[in-house]
């Protein structure tokens, strides 16, 4: 089966004073259209679907289309929502987008389930692990010191961490996991062995770096789609993958943006590849003296770019 990881979609966003609307409705109709010439089964947004929380009446009509649009080609989505989103108002009808094929997942509600579902080569577990605020935890979620029993729980839910409270998550999904292949999609700052490359664009998770998980968490899953990163880029391994923005929302991104196409088999195994994507505008950063900058033969590359 084959399957189309995307993330960040940030609708709703502006680049300074410039809508980005119709850029993003450029990337959504390309999203369907690539969708169904790959003949994908499944589409995944790892979080930050909207730009904020409370999303404008444009975006959700534009997330709104999309949706339909997949669904009428035949493709599962699984979503999740990630810290720009606003949980309540993303997935209050999630019971009910189930029985449409459109798996919508925020918060705490029902996290730590595995939704088990029939694709045409066989059953896929997937876990969808929206960005779970330590702050905002149930008191039974994210115990980091469970060996000290006589920790209250003021001191309990300060301690607790986006590791913590994952973890947790993880843990319970693994009992019900039952497939001979599982997807991940999580919405968090995983580090590995060599470090992820930030964008200025990307919202702090946590103060103090408590916000990092770690990739060993992610050890079982056949792929695990992650969102919050806005470069595409591994972690440590092709299968544990950020897919990154499909457009640039910062001056620090100036590099290339896809999205990622997996094919997995029946039992797991996945050949991971990019789809490149050439939609809106790029960007460029010029230095040089007032008259070189205002010399119009100065910078050609940068005639179509958001410029700085």
């Amino acid at each position: 089966m084959k399957i189309l990881h995307t993330s960040d979609w940030h609708l709703g966003r502006t680049f300074g004073s410039t809508s980005l609307l119709a850029d993003q409705s450029e990337f959504c109709h390309f999203l369907v259209q690539t969708a169904s010439a790959e003949r994908v089964e499944l589409v995944v947004i790892a979080g930050d679907i909207f730009d904020r929380s409370i999303a404008p009446r444009e975006a959700i009509e534009l997330l709104r289309q999309t949706l339909s649009d997949l669904r009428r080609a035949g493709v599962i989505v699984a979503a999740i929502t990630g810290n720009h989103d606003g949980p309540d108002r993303v997935v209050p009808y999630s019971a009910l987008t189930d029985l449409s094929g459109v798996y919508l997942r925020g918060g705490y509600t029902g996290v730590g389930e595995t939704i088990t579902h029939e694709f045409s080569d066989g059953p896929l577990d997937l876990v969808l692990l929206p960005y779970l605020d330590p702050r905002a935890a149930p008191d039974d979620f994210g115990r980091a010191l469970e060996e000290e029993e006589s920790i209250d729980k003021l001191e309990q839910r300060r301690r607790r961490t986006h590791q913590s409270v994952l973890a947790d998550a993880i843990s319970a999904a693994r009992t019900t996991c039952e497939a001979p292949r599982s997807l991940a999609i999580s919405h968090a700052f995983v580090v590995g062995e060599t470090s992820c490359e930030e964008s200025e664009s990307e919202r702090i998770l946590e103060v103090g770096g408590s916000g990092a998980v770690d990739a060993s968490l992610f050890d079982d899953f056949s792929y695990t789609a992650l969102g919050h990163l806005h470069k595409p880029q591994d972690v440590g391994r092709a299968t544990l993958r950020y897919s990154g923005t499909p457009l640039r929302y910062s001056f620090s991104e100036n590099h290339d943006k896809s999205v990622t196409l997996i094919e997995m088999d029946r039992h797991g195994a996945s050949d991971v590849r990019e789809i490149p994507l050439a939609i809106g505008r790029t960007v460029a950063t010029l230095r040089g003296t007032i008259e070189e900058l205002l010399e119009p033969l100065f910078a050609p590359h940068a005639r179509d770019s958001f410029v700085r």
